[in-house]
């Protein structure tokens, strides 16, 4: 048994810990990338709003402009009736065959 093999045996976890930690990281990259925004949005979009009131009013610019398809849902969406067999006219059943003896 490797030394490194035995010290980790004899330590033990601590899973709050690592929740915590997980938690602080993510806080923290939630907090960059909004700094990052209004920092640096300018110089990379110039044309982007800056304020959650112009965010919304954009979106809603953009959504009026997508066809109505695209705002349903497939409950509300029509779809045309499929006849099924339509080629076959109403009698669509397979046909029997007769299997009798012809060739006797």
């Amino acid at each position: 048994m490797s030394i490194a093999r035995h010290q980790c045996d004899n330590t033990e976890h601590n899973f709050v810990a690592d929740g915590f930690n997980w938690e602080q990281r993510v806080r923290g990259e939630l907090a960059a990338a909004r700094s990052w925004s209004e920092q640096w949005g300018d110089v990379f979009a110039p044309d982007n709003p800056k304020s959650y009131s112009q965010k919304i009013a954009k979106l809603k610019e953009k959504m009026e402009k997508l066809p109505v398809q695209a705002m349903m849902s497939n409950s509300q969406m029509s779809y045309t009736p499929v006849v099924p067999y339509k080629d076959h006219g109403k009698n669509y059943k397979r046909k029997t065959t007769d299997f009798s003896d012809e060739d006797a």
